[in-house]
């Protein structure tokens, strides 16, 4: 079930990078990342209201539990979101996404071994396999490229 769930947020969020590239390519960089982000609020008020159904357990008492820091959470998305809008729009989706993935990867990497003192060999071959897989790719594409500049 959590295998399904982390392949569908893979594929929503390739999708989203996607529709928001096409959003700011009509209205604007920073226009499209502050749309996104108040149409993400609606969606989570609604979602909120259909697994609660009201808001009396959102208060600031149970807000404010958390640490500051926590909630710098939602500036970096609104940075991700802006990048990926710029991105999208400049190189292929297939590359945003892997090198996006391998950015996720790296920093999974170093937050294991940061928190759990763990280092994996493992991992750090599969990146390095990824990285290999991306520049092939790429050096295919440029020989079709060439090709289809030929004919």
């Amino acid at each position: 079930m959590y295998i399904i769930m982390a392949l569908s947020a893979g594929v929503l969020v390739i999708v989203s990078i996607s529709i928001n590239g096409h959003l700011a390519r009509k209205v604007g960089l920073v226009q499209s990342g502050m749309t996104n982000y108040i149409v993400g609020l609606l969606a989570s008020l609604v979602f909120y209201l259909i697994v609660y159904r009201s808001f009396s357990q959102l208060t600031y008492q149970h807000l404010s539990s958390a640490p500051w820091y926590f909630y710098l959470g939602g500036a970096v998305g609104s940075f991700i979101i802006i990048m990926n809008n710029l991105l999208i729009n400049r190189i292929s989706a297939v590359y945003v996404t892997v090198i996006v993935f391998l950015g996720q990867m790296t920093t999974g990497i170093l937050i294991d071994y940061l928190n759990l003192h763990v280092f994996s060999k493992g991992k750090i071959i599969g990146g390095v396999l990824i990285v290999a897989g991306l520049l092939y790719y790429i050096s295919g594409d440029k020989k079709a490229e060439v090709i289809s500049e030929m004919n």
